[in-house]
């Protein structure tokens, strides 16, 4: 394994374990409506980059990829899939479908498989799809068992996913890309921050501790994202996918420990499918990663 594979590796798992600790953040924030939660998250998450970009030396590129209309126009769609996906997960936190969020996110293999296949040419090794077989088996189980196909569960994989394939197939590197994402968000972010204040509806303010967790909202959604889009140009599209299985599981077990939500154990069953298919996925490459050295050694 190269070190950049190794790298993408590291930033990938340091993502997912943000992400499936982020409910976290937001339930302290249950009260603030959550599209005023988004337009914070967007505007500080600008500040934050930019002035990254002005210690890095990151403006020459900043205002190269501003300059070209087919960039920005990539970025737009990313930016709008990745806010649509913001605004989906903290709404489940605050109608306490915690479970349910996390249980879309394990469709996320799923959903990469198919977009890595369709799109971007890569090929799925023989372990691959038996592994991608039992999650399949494992989250159609509590929809079997319920009768019941919920919108979010679909809307979260799909909206991330799409994210990940616009952004592994935009030819800017993941700090460039990052900010002006942020950037295109921000102006419409700042706006709608303004007319909640000119409203008197706004909750920025009113509370030092409140306003201190908005304010932490850069980082909060700078960091995940920055090392997650790190990972994706350095992997795979089908590597990272079983990584994503951190981030769900995280969230059930905040859901079950600290939140009280119900788990029954259709869902329970999921859980355990999707770790049988990521055993068999780790158990296939590290196999892979190994015959190259007792090839050399023989």
């Amino acid at each position: 394994m190269t070190p950049s594979r190794r790298a993408g590796y590291l930033f990938g798992i340091v993502a997912c374990i943000c992400w499936g600790l982020i409910p976290l953040y937001f339930a302290a924030l249950r009260g603030v409506p959550a599209l005023e939660i988004l337009a914070h998250r967007i505007v500080w998450s600008v500040g934050l980059m930019l002035a990254l970009a002005v210690l890095s030396g990151g403006g020459p590129a900043l205002c190269r990829a501003l300059a070209s209309r087919r960039m920005v126009a990539t970025m737009l769609l990313s930016s709008l899939l990745l806010a649509v996906n913001w605004y989906l997960y903290i709404f489940a936190i605050e109608e306490h479908r915690v479970v349910e969020a996390g249980l879309g996110y394990y469709m996320m293999p799923l959903v990469y498989a198919f977009l890595a296949t369709l799109f971007l040419g890569e090929k799925l090794r023989p372990a691959h799809w038996p592994a991608l077989a039992i999650i399949a088996l494992g989250v159609s189980i509590p929809f079997l068992v319920r009768q019941d196909f919920t919108w979010l569960a679909l809307a979260l994989p799909l909206t991330f996913g799409f994210y990940g394939l616009v952004r592994k197939m935009a030819a800017i590197d993941s700090f460039t890309g990052l900010t002006v994402e942020t950037l295109l968000l921000g102006m419409p972010s700042a706006a709608y921050l303004l007319w909640l204040s000119s409203k008197s509806a706004a909750h920025f303010g009113l509370d030092a501790r409140r306003d201190m967790l908005l304010i932490c909202g850069g980082i909060v959604t700078v960091v995940p994202l920055l090392t997650y889009t790190i990972a994706i140009r350095r992997l795979p599209l089908l590597a990272l996918n079983f990584i994503q299985f951190l981030s769900p599981t995280l969230q059930l077990l905040v859901a079950v420990w600290i939140f009280d939500e119900p788990v029954t154990w259709d869902r329970w069953a999921a859980v355990v499918c999707v770790w049988i298919a990521v055993t068999i996925f780790i158990t296939d490459a590290i196999i892979a990663t190994r015959r190259p050295i007792l090839a050399e050694a023989t």
